[in-house]
């Protein structure tokens, strides 16, 4: 009897044993099954939600309406422009009548005598219309004869320098005034008449602004040693100048 109370006494500590090893083998894989499952969302917060969909003070951005396709165009091309030269501005130290119709010749040349160039002196005035020299006393009379017959009352013979024996017939401010006057005057049978700077004159300037790059060129290739380049700003005050309408 003993025997058989201490057989059964085993065997229930044995199936306890087993249990207990099943208990513990089951909590650790319930532990393990915990730590990888995936998170469940235990809270639902429409706010935060709501907020990164749309927030209350949200405005769009303004975008900027599309240049039209001219000023783009514009824009590109003024730096282009700017970059080449179309002016020049000219110091010529003495300007005699002969440099002054040589550089007529050098402007024509040039295809820039359609009246793209402007002169400018410091002094007033620096503008005459003029019969030649005449060396010869009894020619110089048919000439007083004639410009009184042509109705010029007030002219004057010049005396000395290089224009000497000649006769001033008129001074002006422009080149335009001049040649306009020549022009009249040789209507009216006086065919030696011409005009150019006064020989008091001296030193001018000779502007030629925003002109075709390719007439420059060629001024520049045909330029006479005596006309010396200065800054173009020495020139556009005069050129400004004479854009101006005439004070009435």
């Amino acid at each position: 009897m003993a025997g058989t109370g201490s057989g059964r006494s085993g065997r229930v500590t044995l199936y306890l044993l087993l249990l207990n090893l099943l208990v513990l083998a089951l909590g650790i894989g319930a532990e393990h099954f915990a730590a990888n499952r995936a998170p469940v969302l235990n809270e639902l917060n429409a706010g935060k939600i709501r907020f990164w969909t749309q927030p209350d003070d949200y405005q769009p951005a303004k975008v900027a309406p599309a240049k039209p396709v001219e000023e783009v165009v514009k824009a590109v091309e003024e730096p282009i422009k700017a970059s080449v030269e179309t002016g020049i501005c000219l110091e010529i130290a003495d300007l005699s009548q002969s440099h002054y119709l040589e550089m007529k010749a050098v402007l024509k040349s040039a295809d820039l005598a359609g009246g793209e160039c402007l002169y400018s002196f410091d002094k007033k005035q620096s503008w005459w219309v003029f019969w030649p020299p005449e060396y010869e006393a009894a020619q110089r009379d048919k000439v007083v004869k004639a410009v009184q017959a042509a109705g010029i009352k007030d002219f004057l013979p010049i005396g000395q320098g290089v224009m000497a024996q000649s006769f001033s017939l008129g001074v002006f401010s422009s080149e335009a005034q001049a040649n306009q006057y020549r022009d009249a005057l040789r209507g009216k049978g006086l065919a030696k008449v011409d005009y150019g700077p006064r020989p008091s004159m001296g030193t001018g300037r000779l502007g030629c602004l925003e002109v075709d790059p390719a007439k420059l060129g060629r001024l520049k290739v045909a330029l006479p040693a005596w006309a010396k380049p200065l800054e173009e700003s020495n020139c556009r005050a005069a050129g400004a100048a004479a854009s101006k309408p005439p004070r009435r």
